[in-house]
């Protein structure tokens, strides 16, 4: 609990978990459980009560986002790489938006770049630096086993249907988001969208 409340940058070094190791495994497990389960009863509620689920996990996210960013100002730790201008920064936003907006375009993202994203995140975290017992890094892995469930719960009950012609304007954005991102980054100094560097141990290296 002597590290709870301090960010990767002021852990130190060596008190990390492992990937792959048997904390990360059991937090993979039980995402994967988690995910599986509430997809099951996702697909018998009715359409009413799936709106208010999503919806109900959109802001869980934004209320976490809030917290993080208020316990890292207030403890002086703030820094520019915190801005959610990340692919799963702008995910939790994006998936907010698509609670109350289902267009197929923004449901599209969900399922090409968001979902994706949070997978890979959780397969090798970029947070592994801290403690299992950190409020940040129990944050992270949460964050991203939600990004990982809404739009698995939108596809198991066939309210997102992927379509192939829709993945250029998927990317398109990506791309569109690379040119402002790779400025902000020569100026703070940040890795947004890994433009900069790869992120140790995933498969960018």
């Amino acid at each position: 609990m002597q590290y709870f409340w301090t960010s990767q940058e002021k852990v130190p070094f060596g008190i990390g978990f492992s990937l792959y190791g048997r904390e990360h495994l059991l937090f993979l497990c039980g995402i994967v459980l988690t995910i599986v389960l509430f997809a099951l009863c996702y697909r018998k509620m009715s359409s009413k009560a799936r709106r208010r689920t999503i919806q109900i996990f959109a802001w869980v996210m934004v209320v976490l986002e809030i917290s993080k960013t208020s316990i890292l100002l207030y403890t002086g730790q703030y820094r520019w790489n915190y801005l959610p201008l990340d692919l799963c920064g702008l995910s939790v936003y994006l998936e907010l938006v698509s609670a109350y907006c289902r267009k197929p375009l923004l449901l599209e993202c969900l399922y090409s770049l968001s979902l994706p994203g949070a997978c890979l995140a959780l397969l090798f975290p970029n947070w592994n630096k801290l403690p299992i017992c950190n409020f940040f890094c129990l944050h992270s892995f949460l964050v991203h086993g939600i990004l990982m469930l809404i739009p698995i719960l939108l596809l198991s009950s066939g309210e997102l249907r992927p379509q192939l012609r829709r993945l250029p304007f998927c990317f398109g954005c990506v791309l569109f988001l690379c040119v402002p991102l790779w400025w902000i980054n020569q100026r703070l100094g940040t890795n947004f969208f890994f433009l900069a560097r790869a992120s140790k141990g995933s498969p960018l290296v």
